[in-house]
This record gives structure tokens, C-alpha cells and sequence, in this order.
């Protein structure tokens, strides 16, 4: 199954996403991954209201949010050489802090900080 490509569809898409997370996990039972795995997906609530008022919108926004990230071109791993996850958590973060009126330091430590700490250590 396709979730993506059946996501506009889906009127379920909140419950088919917990249940795939359920899988994904469970699938890790008895595994050497099992650790890795287990409380992945704990704080992601499809069905958390600050996706939308009703479970039709909060389906349309986590629709859009799998197209958006289904569009990004990440290539083949071994041949890249940024982290687009990482750059978007970011920008998202610096944009949040700003919003918040704080400075995005007191939310997170930027890449360039973090890379020149792990030189001078």
C-alpha cells in the first residue's frame, strides 16, 4: 500500500498512519533493531488537534505534509552530502524561536556552533 499516493483519498489517514507505526515497530519485536524502534513513533499524535479541528483536516494538512516530503529529492544516501531533514529541523526551529521571541540559541545549537565544538574538542 502506498500511502502517500493514497493520502488525498484516505479518509481514515490518521488511523492507517498509527497503525503503520504500530507495525513498523512491532515488526522489530525479537530483532537486534527492537531498541531502535520501539517509542519511535510515541510523539507523533496524527490525531493531536494543532493539526486541525476535525479529523477531515487534520487528514488534508497530513496529506500535504506526505506530498511535501515525498517531493524532496533526497537522491542516493552515499552521494549525499547535506541533510535536508536536519536543515529543515533547523529552520523550522530558528523560525519557531523567533516567533516565540526568543533567540533560536535557547532552542537549539546551530550546525556551524556544533561543528566548530567538535573541532576545537
Amino acid at each position: 500500500m502506498n500511502v502517500r499516493k493514497n493520502a488525498r483519498n484516505d479518509e481514515n489517514l490518521n488511523e492507517t498512519l498509527s497503525r503503520i507505526f504500530d507495525n513498523i515497530e512491532n515488526s522489530s519485536k525479537g530483532f537486534e533493531s527492537e531498541d531502535d524502534l520501539k517509542g519511535l513513533f510515541d510523539d507523533l499524535d496524527v490525531n493531536s488537534n494543532k493539526l486541525g479541528p476535525t479529523v477531515e483536516k487534520r487528514n488534508q494538512r497530513i496529506a500535504k505534509l506526505l506530498e511535501a516530503i515525498g517531493d524532496l529529492r533526497l537522491g542516493e544516501y552515499a552521494d549525499n552530502t547535506i541533510d535536508a531533514f536536519g536543515d529543515a529541523y533547523e529552520y523550522l526551529m530558528a523560525m519557531y524561536a523567533s516567533n516565540a521571541g526568543k533567540s533560536g540559541g535557547e532552542f537549539y545549537t546551530p550546525q556551524e556552533v556544533s561543528e566548530l565544538l567538535a573541532e576545537i574538542c
